[in-house]
């Protein structure tokens, strides 16, 4: 089975459209979806906003199903010279909000696990080529950033929580995200509202071309 996992209804909702004999049911609380895309078996997850959201969400299907890999979507903020609008995949993930440097880590790795997070090599090599987007680095914190942190990189609120208990799980993972802002622009906030009402359309569109 292929977990389709996303933190907001706005971003996964129109992908259940493309299930063929839909179940919907509630998992410890979250709404799931599962059946068939294109012949493939699959789980539509919406986890809900921030870290422990994302990685309650997440265990709560690694643990209980049988999952070949889990393709995670969702919006994100963009570090210039990304544009408002671009599908960007993602290479590396960690924690922009998560520093013990102190002791000798690197800023954003949790002790005994990777400085980052990395998606599945043949599945990325895959994805780039079938859908031809560039790979960048995701930057998770449980905040909504309006100050840049890295150039060319993104940022959102549950990414390296997925990558994590992935990891820890020993389950495939990639990520594909939509910039929906450009952090620290006066349009911002305007540009992010307009992108999560319209997102979930582009989101199927990915899913059913991924699993075509």
């Amino acid at each position: 089975m292929i977990l389709i996992i996303g933190a907001m209804a706005s971003e996964t909702e129109a992908i259940t459209h493309l299930v063929k004999d839909p179940d919907n049911f509630t998992l410890n609380g979250k709404n799931a979806v599962t059946g068939e895309i294109n012949g493939h078996s699959v789980m539509i997850l919406t986890t809900g906003v921030g870290k422990v959201n994302a990685a309650f969400g997440i265990t709560s299907v690694l643990s209980s199903y049988d999952v070949d890999y889990v393709i995670n979507i969702g919006l994100v903020g963009g570090f210039k010279p990304l544009t408002s609008g671009e599908m960007v995949f993602v290479d590396e993930a960690l924690y922009h909000d998560f520093d013990l440097s102190i002791f000798g880590y690197q800023k954003g790795q949790v002790p005994n696990l990777p400085e980052v997070f990395k998606p599945d090599p043949a599945q990325a090599l895959m994805v780039k080529e079938k859908m031809n987007i560039k790979g960048v680095k995701l930057y998770t914190g449980d905040t909504f950033m309006t100050e840049v942190i890295e150039p060319n990189t993104i940022c959102d609120m549950e990414g390296a929580a997925y990558f994590q208990v992935s990891h820890l799980l020993n389950t495939k993972i990639i990520s594909i995200k939509i910039v929906s802002d450009i952090v620290g622009e006066p349009s911002q906030l305007d540009d992010y509202s307009a992108f999560e009402s319209a997102c979930s359309l582009r989101f199927k569109s990915l899913i059913d071309q991924l699993l075509s």
